[in-house]
């Protein structure tokens, strides 16, 4: 059996398929399986994947789109190994990563989902942004939590029990389903770290930045934010709005009316 699993959900990425499926067999670590679902792929991914997979590999087809938390859902209840590393299909792994990420869950027991940093790409490859410094303890991400996400998902590596014991993924958060099962790990006491070096180069591209999507995204956040808050935090869970305290959000309500009393 080998030691660890790669969960590698797939819709419609052939441009990038080939890059990222190199990136996980160029690993330093070698002994894992990957659990690839093709997600009601209707491009080339398929054919790419097919052409590309070795011994490790496992394909999965899912004839209709079903969405990330299933396809994610699909390999917690048939991984055999006691860790899962996510991946997406348009990123890139950098040699180490899941040597890296195993070594420190072996020594770190009291950890149970583990990030790394990481850089960002555009399309065409080249680099766009450098790596924001998530915070690295238990405590520190906690208290990060409290107004953006502070753990990449398509770094993470956790331990496929404990993910189990809380349910998986929420089947009612897709473009929010990262954010929603860390808030339930929080209250449900999972502890968290980040490792501060770059292992994998996370893939931006203009589908991910339309105003539907934003709004969405922002819908679905204050809604993991009321549904977990106070589980995590109690009486000083913060009013969530993408970002933004209560304290903020009325100030800039305030100067939006103030701009318009002063136009009239």
């Amino acid at each position: 059996m080998p030691l660890l699993t790669v969960a590698l959900p797939i819709h419609n990425t052939e441009r990038f398929l080939a890059e990222c499926i190199r990136s996980i067999r160029a690993q330093t670590f070698e002994d894992f399986e990957v659990i690839a679902v093709l997600d009601g792929c209707t491009d080339g991914s398929e054919e790419i994947l097919r052409d590309m997979q070795d011994g490790r590999f496992l394909i999965v087809k899912k004839d209709q789109k079903e969405g990330l938390s299933s396809a994610l859902n699909w390999v917690l209840a048939h991984a055999a190994t006691p860790l899962v590393a996510r991946m997406d299909a348009d990123d890139v792994m950098r040699a180490q990563r899941l040597e890296r990420q195993y070594d420190f869950m072996l020594r770190e027991l009291t950890v149970d989902i583990l990030g790394t940093w990481f850089d960002y790409i555009d399309e065409t490859g080249e680099f766009v942004k450098k790596a924001f410094p998530f915070p690295t303890t238990h405590d520190t991400i906690k208290q990060s939590f409290r107004v953006q996400t502070s753990i990449g998902h398509p770094t993470v590596m956790y331990r496929t029990e404990r993910i189990r014991q809380v349910g998986g993924y929420p089947m009612d958060f897709h473009v929010a389903e990262d954010l929603a099962l860390w808030l339930k790990c929080l209250a449900a006491d999972l502890r968290f770290a980040n490792l501060p070096e770059v292992l994998l180069h996370y893939r931006v591209t203009e589908a991910q930045a339309t105003r539907k999507r934003y709004a969405e995204l922002a819908r679905l956040s204050n809604l993991a934010y009321a549904m977990y808050g106070r589980a995590i935090w109690g009486e000083n869970a913060p009013e969530f709005e993408l970002g933004l305290p209560l304290g903020r959000r009325v100030l800039k309500k305030l100067r939006r009316l103030l701009r318009k009393k002063s136009k009239l």
